[in-house]
């Protein structure tokens, strides 16, 4: 009788068994024929059992079943998963967890590539909306996917999600775990231009400039028509001492924009600093002739000129024989200096605030003051000015 009991009980508990397993089956064969209701019913009931917990093909069919409810995307099933296309993946991830002997590797694959697409364009969704963290984490999952297991015999082309994984990751100061995906876009050959941009800024912002230089450097020769990168040369090499270079890059942006006034200005402080003064004023004349309100040009152009009057004065005591032969010399040079008048005081008209440009007047309306009224008043004038200026 025991014995009797014993079976009944063994035979009762294997039915019960095959019963939650045929619910599993029964809503396989349910989403598969498109009553995704009726799947998911079952679903819940079969998976639920301890037998189906640890069973793979549980989670193979509950995959299918929420990727399916994430594809259809009706009304009628969005009550039943807040995020169906994650949980869809979760389960994949336990089926081949509890596949070991890779019964269902095959049969997922099909759906692995419809999941890989589904995550790449919810997280281009959440990209073009600005929601680049969520943007990440989908890109994220989609080159999980791509190079799972299941997948890793069918050849994906990742190249895109790649690139865009990187700029989300750019766009939220992530700027290591960007580099490492502009570097694979870059490997792919994808979007070349804007990978060294974004490259050369990246290591930047990491503290790297050697290795930021080298990608601007990379970037100008495959690309010499490429603004962006060659800004970012120039800046580089304007900070530093090496003026054949920096002479060198701005001479290739000036003939890409002729007329851009920043690079010329850039040249005419190059110049500068390396005592080309003639070739300075001529590029500073250019500006002038391309916008005649620029007011660095303007004031420079003068300044230039103004300096050389000064050493004038100061040489106009040299072999004089008569106070009334250093008079006639003095008188030329204050009549050039008069010519100057004009252009600074456009130059302060332009910019008002700037110091430089009032304390040049002011020393010019000094040695003119006792000519007339006039400069007598103007002298006064920007002395108190200077002084209120300097007091701010």
């Amino acid at each position: 009788m025991k014995k009797l009991f014993l079976l009944l009980i063994i035979t009762f508990t294997i039915t019960i068994v095959y019963a939650q397993k045929g619910k599993i089956n029964s809503a396989y064969s349910s989403v598969r024929s498109g009553n995704l209701s009726r799947a998911k019913m079952l679903l819940d009931k079969g998976i639920s059992h301890r037998k189906c917990i640890e069973w793979a093909k549980s989670y193979f069919v509950k995959g299918i079943v929420y990727q399916s409810i994430f594809e259809k995307s009706t009304t009628a099933y969005k009550s039943f998963s807040n995020n169906p296309l994650l949980v869809a993946y979760k389960a994949y991830k336990k089926c081949i967890e509890l596949d070991g002997k890779e019964k269902f590797k095959k049969k997922m694959i099909p759906y692995f590539k419809n999941l890989r697409i589904d995550f790449t364009n919810e997280g281009s969704k959440y990209f073009n909306n600005g929601k680049y963290e969520l943007a990440y984490n989908y890109f994220k999952a989609a080159l999980e996917i791509s190079n799972s297991k299941v997948l890793q015999k069918i050849k994906t082309k990742n190249t895109a999600i790649y690139y865009y994984t990187g700029v989300a990751l750019f766009n939220v100061n992530k700027n290591r775990e960007s580099i490492k995906y502009y570097k694979k876009a870059l490997e792919d050959s994808y979007k070349i231009e804007n990978c060294y941009e974004s490259l050369a800024d990246l290591y930047i912002k990491i503290g790297d400039k050697e290795t930021s230089l080298e990608y601007l450097k990379e970037g100008h020769v495959k690309f010499p028509s490429n603004h962006f990168i060659l800004g970012r040369l120039i800046d580089y090499y304007l900070s530093g001492d090496d003026y054949k270079q920096t002479e060198e890059f701005l001479n290739a942006a000036i003939v890409l924009e002729p007329n851009n006034v920043r690079y010329y200005t850039a040249m005419g402080s190059l110049y500068e600093k390396m005592k080309r003064f003639d070739e300075a004023i001529d590029v500073y004349n250019k500006i002038l002739e391309i916008d005649p309100n620029n007011f660095i040009a303007l004031y420079n152009t003068s300044i230039f000129k103004y300096n050389k009057i000064l050493d004038r004065y100061k040489s106009a005591s040299k072999n004089v024989v008569s106070e009334k032969e250093y008079t006639q010399k003095v008188n030329i040079i204050n009549r050039d200096l008069e010519k100057l008048i004009p252009s600074f005081e456009k130059a302060y008209k332009i910019n008002p605030k700037e110091i430089a440009t009032v304390i040049v007047l002011k020393e010019i309306y000094t040695k003119l003051r006792y000519q007339s009224n006039e400069y007598m008043a103007m002298f006064e004038y920007f002395l108190k000015l200077e002084k209120e200026m300097q007091a701010k």
